[in-house]
């Protein structure tokens, strides 16, 4: 991620790993002399001092580091951006905790599991959930999206569930934008595209799940700057249905993470490894996926006569706000290069004249679908 600065202090971003939970938090980070200052997407304020932490040991370089505090804690901050880093290296020197070294038959045995479990990870996990997402029942895809769908709103919304936007004239534009998309496009099962009230969320997302069900954050209705960028979002997320890509990545991820959790629970006692372990394979995985999906929705877009440059101006906004992903880092993100995508987004524009997908009036009841006012 690229840093900014914030007055005179300059703002980085890493992950951040309560202990308590395997899933990572995205934290803005500043130096204050002798203290790193970690603000969480809640808005809580973690204050660490420098000489209280460790850097944990046998990491590879280049990639991301894992710093600790000294006292033992479960806390894990995974830093992967050189200007994060410049960030820490610039107070005191932070000491490697100490590691053990595997001797003899030891070290032979743990390089002969490794190969194997990457064997496993790699190759038997993504070929068997490839296989089971084809041979899996059309009726009991829909039953999974079902369940999935509600428990991303349940993830994504914290105390409650995100509410679905159901204002009329929001839905009849958004219903408008499918069938432009769709055209004479055939699926598997009927297509359920909702948008999503996140409130004063910082996250804009958009997301597939099983059984053809697609979501939007009310945020990402937002910043988009023209109906034509949702339009070849909404193309980019019917990618990933066409090719049930929900169903092959939630295969993918529950073998890994069982498997890795099985082993972190066993060697650290916490899940932070269990989730950098499953993270990395299944992010691996879904790169191919996501340019798969980049692919489908320039054709997907041309033939619906929009411009696929749509989708590199979405993508160049998540890039200003977000930063670009780079370097082993990309390793754990669920997204791949934003740069290498904005580039084949923009070779994929045609120069034909656009036929709006909304007019000005539906595009502003699209923007107002999470309105709670009257009618």
């Amino acid at each position: 991620m690229t840093g900014r600065v914030d007055g005179m202090q300059r703002t980085v971003f890493a992950d951040f790993f309560d202990g308590d939970t395997a899933r990572p938090r995205r934290v803005a980070m500043t130096g204050d002399g002798a203290d790193l200052i970690l603000r969480l997407p809640d808005e809580t304020v973690l204050r660490w001092r420098r000489d209280g932490l460790r850097r944990l040991p046998d990491q590879a370089s280049p990639g991301p580091v894992t710093f600790a505090p000294s006292d033992g804690g479960p806390e894990r901050l995974v830093v992967s951006d050189p200007d994060a880093l410049d960030v820490i290296w610039a107070g005191p020197p932070i000491p490697v905790a100490p590691t053990p070294t595997p001797l003899g038959r030891a070290a032979i045995a743990l390089a002969f599991g490794g190969a194997l479990l990457a064997v496993l990870l790699l190759v038997v996990i993504p070929g068997g959930a490839s296989v089971l997402a084809r041979l899996l029942p059309v009726e009991a895809e829909i039953a999974l999206g079902e369940i999935h769908s509600e428990q991303a709103r349940s993830a994504f919304g914290g105390d409650k569930p995100l509410r679905v936007c159901k204002r009329p004239a929001g839905l009849a534009a958004m219903d408008k934008i499918v069938d432009r998309v769709l055209g004479d496009l055939e699926l598997l099962y009927p297509l359920e595209v909702a948008v999503l009230d996140d409130g004063d969320s910082d996250i804009l997302n958009a997301y597939a799940v099983a059984g053809g069900r697609i979501a939007f954050f009310d945020t990402m209705i937002q910043a988009a700057e023209t109906p034509e960028e949702i339009a070849a979002v909404l193309a980019h997320e019917l990618g990933h249905v066409v090719n049930r890509d929900p169903v092959r990545g939630m295969l993918e991820g529950a073998g890994a993470t069982a498997i890795m959790a099985l082993l972190a629970g066993d060697m650290t006692g916490g899940g932070v490894l269990g989730w950098v372990g499953a993270g990395a394979v299944t992010s691996g995985y879904s790169r191919g996926a996501e340019e798969e999906a980049d692919r489908f929705a320039h054709a997907l877009l041309e033939e619906a006569g929009l411009p696929p440059s749509a989708l590199a101006v979405m993508f160049q906004r998540l890039r200003d706000r977000y930063g670009d992903v780079g370097g082993v880092m990309a390793h754990f993100s669920t997204h791949p290069d934003l740069a290498s995508r904005i580039l084949a987004a923009d070779r994929g524009a045609e120069a034909a004249a656009l036929v709006p997908v909304l007019s000005p009036g539906e595009w502003a009841d699209l923007r107002a679908i999470c309105d709670q006012g009257p009618v």
